[in-house]
């Protein structure tokens, strides 16, 4: 289960990614002040036009992504979906180890 949701995440982070480098940058400065201005003024469509299009995309991916990664975080903090690959019994690695040390012969 942990893996899916993992997957994806890793998928959510890729497509906030691509989507904020697909973005256009935003001009900076007085020159920009004034053609952005006139922009929003004259284009009508604007919640139409793809950077407003990519812009909402970015929020439902990000929220994605930050949800899944609390999800993430509550399933490793409560155990469920983790195999462990660890043996359940480390006691008999100790006690191999004191009967070495035993068998060593006292000089």
């Amino acid at each position: 289960m942990s893996i899916f949701f993992t997957i994806l995440q890793v998928l959510a982070g890729l497509a906030v990614t691509v989507i904020v480098l697909a973005q256009s940058g935003k001009s900076a400065g007085l020159s920009g002040t004034i053609s952005g201005g006139a922009e929003t003024f004259m284009s009508k469509g604007k919640a139409k036009s793809l950077d407003a299009k990519l812009a909402k995309m970015t929020k439902w991916f990000a929220l994605a992504f930050v949800v899944l990664t609390l999800v993430l975080n509550l399933m490793a903090r409560s155990g469920v979906g983790q195999e462990t690959a660890v043996a359940e019994e480390p006691a008999a690695v100790t006690e191999t180890a004191e009967t070495e040390t035993e068998a060593e012969p006292a000089a």
